[in-house]
């Protein structure tokens, strides 16, 4: 494939940078306006995006240009760019014809930069080497990822907006997709976005890292469960699971305490069984496994999410004869059900091993989850050293919570439930009473769970409970392994 961008090395962003800047085409002030990030990397109406900036301006004519893909007078273009306009031309983000200026490649603000995708339309492009921007799984990834270590993986990266975020959070990082488009427009975005460091490579799964290791791999890769197809980014050519395969190989590439964070999608027989089949991708000797189950649709529901989106099926029979060939893919293939999730692993000694599933939804997970995420690790593994639950002393984590929910009686307002939260919604989301809230108030005054059972033992009523160590002991674990108390 020849490069897409010509000389990218030498071209300076910093004229790119401010022209966008002083537009307002960032999201700080696209937010203002009423712009939010997911329509700029969306199908939104050209009526939403334009009638929020006003007619004429820099800003409508950047929208036009790297969001809707419309041409633009040449004039027009350079009174919009000025001299930097010819930089743009050289590397060729841009180019001219027949007087005027179009962009090849759509350009998002995503947080605190922006990201270079192709437009919707390449999806049509029969090579099927379309590249994606920032989805939300993607964003979800970068929720739930911790920063740990000094050496991280982007598998699958896509544009490796990811790998961006660990370089500037100190990480050495290396990115590696199958899609060499991908590829070239992650060096355009990091480029333009002034960051430098991110390692890209050209590899089909690990083999561009055979022989390394790692302490932190995440991977968005292609999970969509169809009966295969052409979309580089989204599914397998056939109708196998790349989830399966590339987590089969994942551990051999994690150092000893590394972890990997991976979003997936997978077929199953029926509701009961659900976690059955991805945690049988992943050996369980020597890993810990922790998975989340996010969505589960039935194949008729699943298959439309993803063929009524897709530009390829233009019109009702192709939408109809695609959808059938799913359909029978699945009943040949005795599938009623599909699920989406993450899975969180971490490489341990043989005999720390252990495994939990977890259902979460994704729009309850907040920004700060990798943190919950590092919590119940570390957690997890001081547990299997068998300490001493009552006598150890515990911290209570920022951002703990409790909601109560109250109910109208004839008598007035009762509590009915208390439920207990974890900063980021991922480590615990669950209902509670009064004991686990009063242990936590003491272990947040530096008390060791021992004192709560000197306290019960001081009430007459209670003194006389045979196995309360025991029972304080297991609420106790409980927390622990919630990561909701953090042993000092």
């Amino acid at each position: 494939m020849d490069c897409l961008f010509k000389n990218l090395d030498s071209w300076n962003p910093e004229g790119l940078r401010m022209v966008l800047n002083r537009a307002g085409f960032h999201r700080t002030a696209l937010q203002t306006l009423g712009l939010p990030e997911n329509w700029l990397r969306s199908a939104a109406p050209r009526a939403a995006l334009l009638g929020r900036s006003e007619q004429g301006s820099n800003l409508e004519l950047l929208l036009r240009l790297f969001t809707l893909g419309d041409p633009l007078d040449g004039g027009v273009a350079l009174q919009l760019f000025g001299d930097v306009i010819h930089g743009l031309l050289e590397i060729g983000l841009l180019t001219a014809g027949s007087g005027q200026i179009r962009s090849r490649f759509q350009i998002s603000p995503v947080k605190e930069g922006w990201m270079a995708c192709d437009f919707p339309e390449r999806q049509c492009d029969p090579t099927g080497d379309y590249v994606m921007g920032v989805s939300p799984s993607t964003l979800l990834l970068s929720s739930l990822t911790p920063v740990v270590g000094k050496r991280a993986l982007e598998l699958a990266s896509g544009i490796g907006w990811q790998s961006g975020n660990l370089v500037k959070a100190g990480m050495s990082v290396v990115a590696v997709d199958v899609n060499a488009r991908a590829l070239e427009l992650g060096k355009f975005s990091a480029r333009l976005c002034g960051i430098d460091g991110i390692d890209f490579r050209l590899s089909d799964g690990f083999s561009a890292v055979q022989g390394e290791t790692f302490d932190l791999i995440v991977a968005n890769p292609p999970y969509v469960q169809s009966p295969g197809g052409g979309m580089i980014y989204k599914e397998a050519p056939v109708g196998e699971s790349i989830c399966a395969r590339l987590l089969k190989q994942l551990p051999d590439f994690l150092e000893p305490g590394g972890i990997a964070v991976v979003i997936l999608n997978w077929s199953h027989t029926s509701d009961d069984d659900w976690s059955e089949v991805p945690l049988s991708w992943v050996a369980e000797r020597g890993v810990r496994r922790w998975l989340f189950q996010s969505d589960c649709s039935s194949p008729g529901d699943y298959a439309w999410r993803w063929i009524s989106t897709d530009l390829r099926f233009a019109d009702d029979q192709a939408i109809i004869d695609e959808m059938r060939r799913w359909l029978t893919h699945y009943q040949q293939n005795g599938i009623n059900r599909i699920s989406g999730g993450f899975l969180v692993l971490q490489k341990c000694e043989p005999g720390d091993e252990w495994t939990r599933a977890d259902s979460r939804s994704p729009g309850d997970v907040d920004v700060r989850a990798g943190q919950d995420v590092l919590r119940v690790l570390n957690n997890q593994t001081w547990l299997n050293t068998d300490p001493d639950l009552l006598t150890t002393r515990y911290s209570v984590p920022d951002g703990i919570r409790s909601e109560v929910s109250m109910g109208l009686a004839k008598t007035g307002w009762e509590r009915q439930t208390i439920r207990l939260i974890s900063p980021a919604r991922l480590s615990y989301d669950g209902q509670i009473d009064e004991n686990i809230l009063r242990l936590l108030a003491l272990a947040a005054e530096g008390n060791p769970p021992l004192a709560m059972v000197e306290e019960v033992r001081s009430k007459p009523e209670l003194a006389g409970i045979p196995d309360l160590e025991a029972r304080i002991t297991d609420l106790v674990r409980e927390l622990v392994s919630h990561g909701m108390l953090v042993p000092c």
